[in-house]
């Protein structure tokens, strides 16, 4: 079920998707490299993704023929619901840093409502924009593969 409503505030994105798979699966899907691997970029064929999930542990997805790399760092941890991280994008025209993520789930009715806020620094509606459609591609890879 594709439900990418996204709202964008000042340095905030905002998306919401609704999956139809249990909290449990979903939060699996989000913090493991198998989990990952099923949706993520999943277009690409040459995705890496490696996952540390501890606070203070490190993920890594990377597209090496798009020429993309995201890294950072786990902030919090709260099984099976939420999820906080850094973020960090590098590609051939950019490399951004100071910006976090946060991954909530909650259960309704055995269907899973991810709520996603990505928080930047940044300065124009370019770089939240670019996310925003970014966001919405894999949330509909979320929600069409789990």
């Amino acid at each position: 079920m594709s439900d990418d409503r996204g709202q964008t505030t000042g340095r905030e994105l905002r998306m919401q998707q609704r999956v139809r798979a249990s909290v449990s699966r979903v939060w699996t899907a989000w913090t493991t490299a198998a989990g990952l691997s099923e949706w993520w970029w999943n277009h690409w064929p040459d995705v890496e993704i490696d996952v540390d999930l501890r606070v203070g542990g490190s993920y890594r997805f990377a597209a090496p023929r798009a020429g993309i790399v995201v890294t950072g760092t786990y902030l919090e941890i709260r099984e099976p619901t939420r999820l906080r991280f850094t973020w960090e994008w590098t590609d051939s025209d950019s490399h951004q840093t100071g910006e976090t993520v946060e991954v909530r789930l909650t259960d309704e009715d055995g269907s899973t409502r991810v709520s996603l806020t990505h928080l930047g620094p940044w300065t124009d509606e370019t770089a939240r924009q670019s996310y925003r459609e970014g966001w919405a591609f894999v949330l509909r890879g979320l929600a069409e593969v789990v």
